[in-house]
């Protein structure tokens, strides 16, 4: 990644006076655990209704008649003020930049806020443990906890928020929202994920009530509507919880967004934010995939994810083949676009990165913060082209 920013952009040095100008500091996947509490309860304290029978003891001995073996129980913690105590990183991440003299206009989170698995998982008593109930106000307090009241906190839906106690319309966001000399954008789980509303017609995400539509169909269609009636050339940053390039086949929206935001690109400075992909926690060859699009340059190549029908007519992102050894191979199906926007990741929580995007005299400055060394890059600036 530094060799990257080297290459392509000019270097600077960002002091606490340049961050004075308008800003918006972005991240996503504030995946983490959140405080388990494990009681042992006695057999007969159990409500066999809500319970599944408590696991046969080993070896296929069985217990004595009418006895039954105590269950262990987790209880999610709460702290004085009912919210779940969650061990992530945004806390730490947001006084890496206060301390670097930072004061956002806006907080920018991009999806699974909540969540640290998969919603389906649930302990013995049906409690959903992945993604447990939890209120967004708690990430809240955590912003204001470093920079008071002062920033606008944002949060688009991401596939792991399905279990927020809040309302939809009450939290998340999508569309556009203007800021101090540019615009903020958002595009939702379902939004990316589906092509066409026809595909989302069985999707029960919470961000199914959006206004703005469940596929990149609609939503694409209205960003551009949108674009069109502006009679400025102020930036756009957009963020989308999932990318737009191939690589989880889960994205099927994403070529008919990269046309969109490539005509939007022909009158603004578009910057496109994602997270989603788990970018280092995988195994070492998708590493090395996802650190390849951490940044891109307008005039770069992408390779962005659509679909087409299988048999049946449903759509699918991937198709298997043969190899030379008749070996089967999966590959997704996809189409390379050539990008007329900054293409970016927006950090990553879960391992202590986020992202400052700061606006200054006709140039887009962007600095990371990292709490682990092996996440650190350089900072660097892109000038606004239309910016006069």
């Amino acid at each position: 990644m530094k060799k990257l920013l080297a290459v392509t952009l000019a270097l600077i040095l960002l002091s606490s006076a340049a961050l004075a100008d308008s800003s918006i500091f972005v991240a996503t996947d504030r995946h983490h655990h959140y405080e388990t509490l494990t009681v042992e309860e006695p057999a007969e304290a159990q409500d066999a209704e809500a319970r599944p029978e408590a696991d046969p003891p080993p070896d296929g001995e069985a217990p004595p008649e009418g006895l039954k073996r105590p269950r262990k129980k987790r209880y999610p913690v709460y702290d004085e003020n009912g919210s779940l105590i969650w061990h992530n990183d945004l806390t730490a991440i947001l006084r890496l930049a206060a301390e670097d003299g930072a004061a956002p206009e806006f907080v920018l989170l991009g999806g699974d806020n909540v969540g640290e698995g998969s919603d389906r998982s649930r302990d013995e008593t049906g409690y959903p443990m992945g993604a447990p109930f939890f209120s967004m106000t708690a990430i809240d307090a955590q912003v204001r906890a470093v920079f008071g009241d002062g920033p606008r906190t944002l949060y688009t839906y991401g596939s792991h928020d399905i279990n927020t106690t809040d309302r939809y319309e009450d939290v998340f966001f999508s569309g556009p929202v203007a800021g101090n000399g540019y615009y903020i954008y958002g595009i939702t789980f379902s939004q990316m994920i589906h092509d066409t509303d026809r595909q989302a017609e069985k999707y029960g995400g919470k961000d199914a009530a959006d206004s703005r539509g469940l596929s990149a169909q609609t939503a694409s269609h209205l960003f551009l509507s949108w674009v069109r009636s502006l009679d400025d050339h102020l930036p756009i940053v957009v963020m989308s919880h999932v990318p737009l390039h191939a690589h989880r086949g889960d994205n099927l929206g994403a070529w008919t967004w990269t046309k969109a935001l490539n005509a939007a690109a022909e009158d603004h400075d578009v910057i496109f934010l994602w997270g989603h992909n788990h970018t280092t926690e995988a195994k070492e060859e998708d590493k090395q995939l996802e650190r390849a699009h951490y940044l891109l340059l307008p005039g770069d190549r992408l390779t962005a994810q659509t679909w087409e029908p299988d048999a049946e007519g449903k759509a699918v992102g991937s198709r298997t083949r043969l190899s030379e050894d008749e070996k089967e191979v999966r590959e997704l199906v996809a189409q390379t676009e050539t990008l007329r926007f900054l293409y970016m990741n927006a950090g990553y929580i879960t391992n202590g990165v986020g992202t400052l995007i700061t606006f200054e005299d006709g140039r887009i400055r962007v600095k990371r913060y990292a709490l682990r060394e092996e996440e650190q890059t350089e900072p660097f600036e892109y000038e606004l082209y239309w910016n006069e």
